[in-house]
């Protein structure tokens, strides 16, 4: 029965539940700040900056990627090959190439995705507007018009490699970043964009091919990463849907014959043109 005094119960309880809701639901949204801007670390006299990566899952190697930046006074560019060799879904081989443009100040302004098997080749190419990005999504006869506000994240990377060198990172920072999912492109299974709330949750010494270093940690419920006083990303892990965890790994070299092999890979058959 409901008395009186039950309602006198009910009002704090209810209060103290939205309050748990607002802080932990509501608030991390609302004062969530743009992206951190792509910060690059060049050598002297050098506009240009490569990384290669090692993608990994609990079986062991799964692919890799190559990511170049080129800089000069008006735009910084980013260009990842993503070469995937085994998934737990049948469509490998894979290629994924990315192209991000970016303003001078770090900010994206362009984003292109091409995905390529034996049997598929996708394009989904991104530009910035003042109140969200257009997209056109091409795969065969299919070609697609959408947008994404940017209210939900002003930054989009690719699921294989999300998180491009980051500076300014301080503890408690918090931003909105989209993923894009290339396996959900390709299988229909899953989210194409895969929305994150990230935030600098500490520091953590780890071992990379420099040595040991300091490191920022950015989390999300899907993401994380380890990057250094360089705003150099020297660890990833992410998790996708079918695909299950992966963890992305810097390496100490830059293999440029094995980037131009993959580049340059048939996939089933079907060569494409070199560029």
């Amino acid at each position: 029965m409901f008395t009186r005094t039950t309602g006198l119960l009910i009002v704090p309880a209810w209060l103290a539940a939205m309050s748990w809701l607002v802080a932990h639901d509501v608030w991390p949204t609302w004062t969530a700040l743009d992206p951190p801007p792509l910060r690059v670390a060049y050598g002297a006299g050098n506009n240009e900056t490569r990384a290669q990566f090692t993608i990994s899952d609990n079986l062991g190697k799964v692919g890799t990627v190559w990511t170049t930046y080129l800089i000069d006074e008006t735009a910084i560019r980013r260009d990842d090959l993503i070469w995937v060799e085994r998934l737990p879904v049948e469509i490998t081989p894979l290629r994924v190439t990315v192209s991000s443009d970016y303003t001078v100040e770090g900010v994206l302004d362009e984003f292109t995705l091409r995905l390529e098997t034996e049997e598929a080749d996708l394009k989904l190419h991104g530009e910035r507007f003042p109140s969200d990005f257009s997209f056109t999504f091409e795969s065969g006869p299919i070609d697609k018009a959408f947008k994404v506000p940017l209210s939900s994240g002003g930054l989009f990377t690719g699921a294989f490699n999300p998180f491009s060198e980051l500076g300014n990172l301080q503890v408690g920072t918090k931003w909105r970043m989209q993923v894009v999912n290339p396996v959900a492109l390709l299988t229909g299974v899953g989210n194409r964009f895969i929305p994150l709330l990230v935030e600098v949750t500490g520091e953590e010494r780890i071992a990379t091919p420099e040595g040991v270093k300091n490191c920022m940690v950015v989390e999300s419920p899907s993401a994380k990463a380890w990057v250094d006083a360089d705003g150099r990303v020297q660890v990833q892990e992410v998790t996708l849907p079918v695909v299950g965890s992966l963890r992305i790994v810097r390496e100490a070299g830059f293999d440029e014959a094995e980037r131009v092999k993959a580049r340059r890979a048939s996939l089933g058959g079907r060569r494409t043109r070199q560029r």
